[in-house]
């Protein structure tokens, strides 16, 4: 059973679905211990190189590997990748990155990739989102700094759900709760995902590091299918979800962790697939940071001639349902 494959512009591998939304704004559905590996090559002297057995004196090769001793370095090292994710999220006032959310299951299959900037105190923030499956269904949501509202644009796909090119709604996007934002909320889930798998230390967890040419580090351990499932990081519909074996939850997912040299967060990605009795699931999720926010990421606030209003929680819950029944 093949699903569906998308090749995104970025030229990431082909890894199929998403969910259009953003999630975690209500009213709008879907956006330590463990065996670690280490390989170390490590060299014992011969005596005869020394040009000292003859003298009969004692000489010691290198000394044998300590594997605890490199756990716990590993171990330190995926904590301060974890902390660099979770300082990321708590002190960004002014950022550009980029969310991609690709998956396949069976044969079902669709994929995004979500630009969000935040700029400023009291901050604006822009999010759009792209669809790489279905071309004309993207939407932004823009909330003007200091502003009571958010705007909706609506691509063409979208385009009959109002008579404007632009919908405005109560804002939520101001909030200060920095998991709620678009982008940052993914953040957050992932990092949820690698401590519920870290807490359960299943068979086969490992993590390895490395050094880059350009002084950052990667750092590459795994999840569990279970751990993505539980943290919704892409909110699946129920009757895809049953199709997911049992004995497929507990299996392992790769995931990489990129600090800059500096060792800040630079970039995350879960990329792989589980395979089952009867089917298949394959992610490709992440975040990358773009550097800071810029002023031309801010279209104008749209002028009321351009803007449908939708007045209160009731007409807000049905836009949102009626644009995910869109897409389907």
């Amino acid at each position: 059973m093949g699903g569906t494959r998308i090749w995104p512009q970025s030229g990431r591998r082909p890894v199929t679905a998403g969910n259009p939304m953003i999630t975690g704004i209500p009213g709008r559905t879907g956006e330590q211990m463990f065996k670690i590996t280490i390989r170390t090559r490590w060299l014992l002297v011969p005596l005869a190189a020394l040009g000292l057995a003859a003298c009969g004196q004692a000489v010691s090769g290198s000394p044998a590997p300590n594997p605890e001793a490199a756990r716990q370095a590993a171990d330190r090292t995926l904590d301060q990748g974890v902390a660099a994710m979770g300082k990321y999220v708590q002190t960004s006032a002014n950022f550009r990155g980029t969310v991609f959310r690709y998956a396949t299951i069976d044969d079902k299959g669709s994929g995004s990739e979500v630009e969000v900037s935040r700029m400023g105190q009291p901050a604006a923030v822009m999010t759009k989102i792209h669809s790489t499956s279905h071309s004309g269904f993207d939407y932004d949501v823009f909330h003007p700094a200091g502003s009571a509202l958010d705007y909706v644009r609506l691509g063409p796909g979208y385009a009959k759900l109002a008579p404007t090119k632009w919908v405005s709604m109560a804002a939520f996007s101001a909030s200060d709760f920095s998991c709620a934002m678009p982008g940052l909320q993914t953040l957050c889930k992932l990092t949820d995902t690698i401590d519920a798998t870290r807490k359960a230390a299943p068979p086969g967890l490992s993590t390895e590091t490395r050094r880059l040419d350009d002084g950052g580090t990667d750092i590459e351990t795994s999840i569990t299918l279970k751990a993505f499932l539980d943290a919704t990081v892409i909110p699946i519909p129920a009757d895809i979800t049953t199709r997911i074996d049992p004995d497929m939850t507990g299996k392992l997912i790769p995931v990489r962790l990129t600090l800059n040299s500096d060792g800040t967060f630079r970039r995350i990605e879960v990329n792989g697939a589980v395979l089952g009795k009867a089917g298949k699931v394959q992610l490709q999720v992440g975040y990358e940071t773009k550097g800071p926010s810029a002023s031309d990421d801010y279209p104008p606030v749209p002028q009321p001639a351009e803007v449908t209003a939708l007045p209160d929680k009731a007409a807000v819950d049905d836009f949102w349902a009626r644009l995910g029944q869109i897409r389907g």
